[in-house]
């Protein structure tokens, strides 16, 4: 069974990753192919991790392989072609086998116009695919 989540400060770090919308990110009606928004959230989490924490290179090195367990978006409103956006990222809460990080996507400078909400639920898994506890600096996130 897991245990509770660890204690988290009244409000959790959030940082923002800044990405511009591409034409290759674009269907054919010139907003960005919703499987698309999954490439964004994954490089902001990348870089949350590697900023307040340590590379993901280093993890997989020493044998942490963060997976996707769930993922639960909200489209709210579409990004186009030229669009410079903004994914806002935190860690929402942690268990022994889980991190669970809530993410935003905006167009820059219009914050409160979310276009993307997004819930995506992290595992960690052994190079051989078994479930790994989530390693401890997480849970201080």
């Amino acid at each position: 069974m897991e245990s509770k989540s660890a204690t988290r400060p009244t409000r959790p770090v959030e940082l923002l990753f800044e990405c511009k919308v591409y034409y290759e990110d674009t269907d054919c009606m010139g907003v960005v192919y919703h499987a698309n928004y999954l490439k964004f959230l994954e490089r902001a989490r990348t870089e949350y991790v590697e900023k307040r924490l340590s590379s993901v290179a280093e993890y997989h090195n020493n044998g942490y392989l963060f997976m996707v367990h769930k993922v639960e978006i909200v489209f709210h409103a579409p990004a186009k072609l030229g669009d410079s956006l903004v994914v806002r990222t935190w860690i929402e809460s942690t268990t022994r086998f889980r991190i669970v990080v809530k993410q935003i996507i905006t167009r820059q400078g219009e914050p409160r116009d979310y276009l993307i909400t997004a819930t995506v639920t992290l595992v960690a898994v052994s190079p051989e695919g078994e479930l790994k506890q989530i390693p401890s600096e997480f849970h201080s996130l």
